[in-house]
């Protein structure tokens, strides 16, 4: 897989886009599939775990020299896992490239194995559009260090709140 990445990514196209499932293996220093890569999206659940297990792999994608790596928050289903991303993300140092909402649409086509109609999934197809202007905003170094200061200003608005209510008690 490796090889054929490498060959794909050096010889046959400017962007490669590969979903891996998850797990840490693509990341190992001795073969790990993902050595050849510019740019890796880690994919959330809305939990604990699946942010601080993204967090743990930043250092492992650093290590291997992918020089941008991003968290991307899925299946939000109330403002509140919205928030809950940001939040958890933060304490994590998990930059976020966006947050792709749950959307009924989504699952219905999987469920069917028939592929969504331009008149579906107009938020997810949004937030996915987001994305990917954020990405390549990143790529080509129009905003270094932007989802990390974004991380950190929502770190210290938690933190003003949290001071708020504080001294509300």
């Amino acid at each position: 897989m490796r090889s054929l990445l490498g060959a794909a990514i050096d010889e046959e196209a400017d962007v490669t886009l590969v979903d891996m499932e998850a797990g840490l293996e693509h990341l190992s220093r001795s073969g790990g599939t993902l050595a050849y890569a510019d740019v890796l999206l880690m994919i959330m659940e809305p939990s604990r775990k699946s942010i601080l297990t993204a967090g743990r792999t930043i250092a492992l994608a650093h290590e291997l020299g992918i020089p941008l790596v991003y968290g991307v928050g899925n299946k939000a289903r109330m403002p509140e896992d919205g928030e809950f991303f940001e939040t958890v993300a933060a304490e994590y140092d998990v930059p976020l490239a966006g947050i792709i909402p749950h959307d009924a649409d989504v699952i219905e086509s999987d469920r069917s194995g028939v592929v969504m109609g331009p008149e579906q999934g107009a938020p997810v197809r949004q937030a996915v559009d987001a994305i990917v202007a954020f990405v390549d905003k990143a790529i080509a170094g129009e905003n270094p260090g932007q989802a990390e200061r974004e991380a950190l200003l929502r770190e210290r608005e938690r933190v003003d709140k949290r001071l708020a209510e504080l001294a509300a008690e």
